[in-house]
């Protein structure tokens, strides 16, 4: 177990909330601190980084993250954390441990097997999901395993979302499933690609918007029950140099107890920086596609959006980078937290960021 302090804790700063919603909107959050740990940190000869979901553990009171390392810094693997909230401030962060991720034949992934980039527990069936969105011919898939990553096994995923070698059909390489949370009871996993298949439409653009899709699983069965489409905006900023690097997509997801889900979409543009949008998005309207391999947008509903608050390069006293991590976690002092953090890439220029916002109790069923 690895303790480490926050060496100061920032403001308390309330953010704007947007939400507005037939259905009760969020309460608005408030950012309590901000935890950094700088690129190049090992355990045990292992580097940290590369976070890319949380799931939050009631009976543990303890967060699981998953890393995306491929195999370059050692095996696919996914880590526990411990907060420590003291004094109404971020105080700390416990590593609890570090496990490898378990292909299902046994033994662990190697160099390239898999790209971890969503988990979601369930500690009341001893077991986990988590989400790989590539391996080494860019193939995404979904795994059912032990808490301790063992006993794996591939969920069956639909036709529509297997590459071809032509790379007219199926998800688009780094751009698959990011998002990856449970349903309140557990029954049902909730799983969402980056950007639109590539049948299904483009990729997001400063003109286009991108049709991403938003899977229910089953979790007795592994089986999907429901498919929806979900509209991300458009590149929000351009770069500050013609030519340069710009992209849109959804980063992660999690589910809120009256069945809607929260999408965060994260934009980066070379130059400018991180724009991060944390939306609402309710299901109930929308149009089910299960079992349609391409999705004739002419003909459904998407899911509706609506934003609850934003992170910008503009957004006083928050320093704002490649958020792919969020959870709420557990009740403090009566108020619900919410845990975000960011994928560092493995990047000495970029560090990896907690950030623990808290607001009233969520609105139930």
């Amino acid at each position: 177990m690895r303790h480490l302090l926050l060496s100061a804790a920032i403001a308390v700063a309330p953010l704007t909330a947007f939400a507005q919603s037939a259905q009760a909107p969020l309460p608005k959050p408030v950012l309590l601190g901000e935890f950094v740990l700088p690129t190049g940190l090992s355990i045990d000869g292992t580097g940290f980084g590369g976070l890319s979901d949380l799931s939050y553990d009631a009976q543990s009171n303890s967060f699981y993250t998953i890393s995306d390392d491929k195999g370059d810094f050692g095996p696919p693997r996914f880590y526990t954390l411990k907060l420590d909230v003291a004094k109404g401030r971020f105080a700390g962060l416990d590593i609890a441990s570090e496990t490898a991720l378990q292909k299902p034949a046994g033994g662990v992934f190697g160099l390239a097997g898999a790209d971890g980039e969503g988990i979601a527990v369930d500690p009341a069936h001893d077991r986990m999901f988590w989400s790989s969105e590539r391996d080494a011919k860019g193939v995404p898939a979904i795994y059912e395993a032990k808490l301790d990553g063992s006993d794996a096994k591939m969920l069956p995923l639909p036709p529509a979302y297997q590459p071809d070698a032509a790379k007219s059909h199926g998800t688009r390489d780094n751009l698959s499933f990011e998002g990856l949370d449970l349903s309140a009871d557990g029954k049902t996993l909730y799983v969402s690609t980056e950007n639109a298949l590539i049948q299904d439409g483009p990729m997001a653009t400063f003109t286009d918007h991108s049709p991403a899709r938003i899977m229910e699983i089953d979790t007795a069965t592994g089986k999907p029950t429901a498919q929806y489409i979900y509209m991300t905006d458009t590149i929000p900023a351009k770069p500050a140099k013609d030519g340069g690097s710009a992209d849109n997509g959804i980063s992660a997801l999690a589910t809120l107890p009256d069945g809607r889900l929260v999408l965060v979409e994260r934009n980066y543009s070379a130059g400018v920086g991180n724009n991060i949008r944390f939306y609402v998005v309710d299901l109930s309207g929308a149009t089910n596609i299960n079992g349609q391999d391409k999705a004739d947008l002419s003909k459904i509903t998407p899911a509706k959006k609506t934003l609850w608050f934003a992170l910008t390069p503009d957004t006083p006293d928050v320093k704002v980078d490649n958020l792919e991590d969020l959870a709420f976690g557990p009740v403090i002092d009566g108020k619900q937290t919410l845990l975000t953090a960011t994928d560092n890439n493995f990047n000495r220029h970029q560090a990896t960021r907690f950030k623990l916002f808290t607001m009233p109790p969520l609105p139930g069923k």
